[in-house]
């Protein structure tokens, strides 16, 4: 699925927050959306999902949307700061995934259960399905959702800095496993994110917004220079390559 965004524009209560924002999203990519804090990175996510009204021109394989959601696609969106129900079990959890597939009077079938059970594995969740999701830690709750897309056969993520509360261990884990994911169910990711050193592993194109404005769309690779990144974050950076050539960035301390 590829998505096209031509002046896309977003304001709420008459502040505008996205100005004229043109881009492209190439099927079965890995884009990181990147930008320092209220860039917009956010309200861009929601827009493209189709929760927020935009002005502007959004395709989706070539034809006008009004948002991913509008078109009955599978689409999964992962919020920053998800919503945790009481008195339901991971699995349960999971299961929502599955509401597009069901039959609401035959209730859930072999295949929805299947489809549960192997996105819980996939994700090292198995062992959790019946605990409930209010037990959870914040990085185990963002797997879980995660695992909820997968068994919704989601073909486009639009993920909400989905590490953010995981600890450097588990975040480097599960962006491998969603890198793994994407490429096995040829999937479409779009995912905020403050993290450059771990996407650089993994992610094809980037997406770089600054007050609300375009700053960026191309290959990963044209981000990961010190003068581009001093300017997007209006700080002093270190820049330096690991021994594997990945690269490995830090704002200065002294900011020098």
């Amino acid at each position: 699925m590829k998505v096209t965004a031509k002046d896309l524009n977003v304001s709420v209560e008459k502040k505008s927050i996205l100005s004229r924002l043109s881009f492209r999203i190439q099927s079965g990519s890995f884009v990181a959306l990147l930008g320092p804090n209220g860039s917009g990175k956010s309200t861009l996510l929601k827009a493209v999902a189709g929760l927020i009204d935009f002005n502007g021109d959004l395709f989706v394989n070539s034809r006008k949307s009004k948002g991913l959601l509008s078109e009955k696609i599978a689409v999964s969106y992962v919020p920053q700061n998800l919503t945790v129900p009481t008195g339901m079990t991971v699995g349960e959890y999971v299961m929502l995934g599955r509401t597009l597939h069901s039959n609401w009077f035959f209730g859930e079938r072999e295949d929805d259960y299947l489809a549960v059970s192997e996105a819980l594995d996939i994700l090292n969740l198995s062992s959790k399905s019946d605990q409930l999701v209010t037990t959870l830690s914040g990085g185990e709750m963002q797997r879980v959702t995660l695992a909820r897309a997968l068994a919704q056969e989601a073909k486009f993520l639009l993920l909400d800095e989905p590490t953010a509360a995981m600890d450097f261990a588990r975040v480097i884990e599960s962006i491998k496993v969603l890198d793994e994911i994407r490429t096995r169910y040829k999937l479409t990711v779009l995912m905020a994110t403050h993290d450059i050193n771990s996407l650089s592993r993994y992610a094809d194109f980037a997406l770089v917004l600054k007050g609300g404005c375009n700053l960026y769309s191309g290959e990963f690779s044209g981000i990961v220079e010190r003068g581009f990144l001093e300017n997007l974050y209006d700080t002093k950076i270190e820049f330096f390559k690991n021994k594997k050539g990945y690269p490995m960035i830090f704002a200065a301390p002294d900011n020098k």
